[in-house]
């Protein structure tokens, strides 16, 4: 049985109309459809960057260039904003000293990506108010400010650990919170070896490295003691308030001190996660952990969008019959 070329055109018009149509429909309601609110898992950050001199130290590197810590950890937090989905909520904030400062209070994540991206560009280690770097205070001063808001976001902690005035081993500020109660990640940056401290001046220009000379060596009363705003004692292991001891010598040097902040998220009942790629870090950011299930805006335009692409393969599939030798 033949057919003339005009029966075919027409059964081709024919079989075509309709599938091309839902095609084109669906791809209109794929571009204007907008987010629709769905229940889902969003999470809610505070991320405090240590800005501290040690934070300057060169240990990581990035296409093939070595790069310092603060960098590297906000390298990483600017990947990682891609992988938080939308209704999540981020801010940025800085320590130094004992003290947190708050750059940008927790803001939705989509709506405010770039703003979010631009602002963590420009944190640097000028910001910095004072040479001193009080870890532990400055985690436990962040924690109380969280503690204190209507609902906590997580904290997310990046520092080296490295403390200065140094510590001995035995001392430590005491934590005087509850374990747990504001949710939190430690980031530990930095290598495994001690690396040489950059020195730079009020403007950031290098003045090559710090020396053994230039940096307190021995754990004297620290600036912030009990006369401080952080109101904490320094107490050995059992409790008891003890006297300053010598450090080592090696405080012009620096690396990550992971048992040091390993200790520290027991004690406040945070996790913590040494800072080895941005995709480790973004990981860590979406633990379940730390989600909160509401309603988030989510994009649904790929529905249709794939619906139509079907239409268009059924519209413009082979029609087997005309095919078939005879036919």
């Amino acid at each position: 049985m033949m057919f003339s070329p005009a029966v075919l055109l027409a059964r081709a018009r024919s079989a075509h109309a309709l599938p091309l149509s839902l095609a084109a429909l669906l791809f209109a309601v794929a571009a204007v459809l907008p987010p629709l609110p769905l229940p889902g898992p969003s999470y809610h950050h505070m991320v405090v960057l240590d800005i501290t001199q040690s934070m300057n130290t060169r240990d990581y590197e990035l296409d093939g260039k070595p790069v310092n810590r603060l960098d590297y950890a906000k390298h990483s937090l600017g990947q990682s904003l891609r992988t938080l989905p939308c209704g999540s909520r981020i801010g940025w904030g800085v320590f130094s000293e004992y003290r947190l400062l708050a750059l940008m209070t927790p803001v939705e994540v989509c709506s405010n990506y770039h703003e979010l991206l631009a602002t963590l560009a420009n944190i640097d280690g000028q910001m910095s108010w004072a040479g001193a770097s009080e870890v532990s205070k400055g985690l436990f001063s962040s924690i109380r400010a969280l503690r204190d808001m209507e609902q906590p976001p997580s904290l997310v902690f990046v520092t080296d650990g490295h403390e200065a005035p140094p510590l001995n081993p035995k001392m430590r500020p005491s934590f005087d919170g509850e374990p747990g109660l504001v949710k939190g990640l430690i980031v530990g940056t930095g290598g495994a070896t001690l690396s040489p401290i950059p020195k730079l001046d009020l403007d950031g220009r290098p003045l090559g490295y710090w020396k053994a000379d230039e940096v307190v060596q021995s754990n004297t009363a620290s600036r912030s003691g009990s006369s401080s705003a952080a109101q904490e004692t320094m107490v050995d292991d059992s409790g008891l308030a003890i006297e300053s001891t010598q450090a080592s010598g090696t405080e012009h040097l620096s690396n990550l001190k992971g048992a040091h902040l390993r200790d520290l998220a027991t004690q406040t009942g945070m996790r913590y996660e040494a800072l080895a790629s941005p995709d480790d870090l973004a990981s860590a950011l979406v633990d379940p952990a730390f989600a909160r299930q509401q309603s988030v805006p989510t994009e649904l335009g790929w529905v249709p969008a794939l619906l139509g692409l079907l239409c268009l393969a059924w519209a413009y599939r082979p029609d087997l019959r005309l095919l078939r030798p005879g036919a």
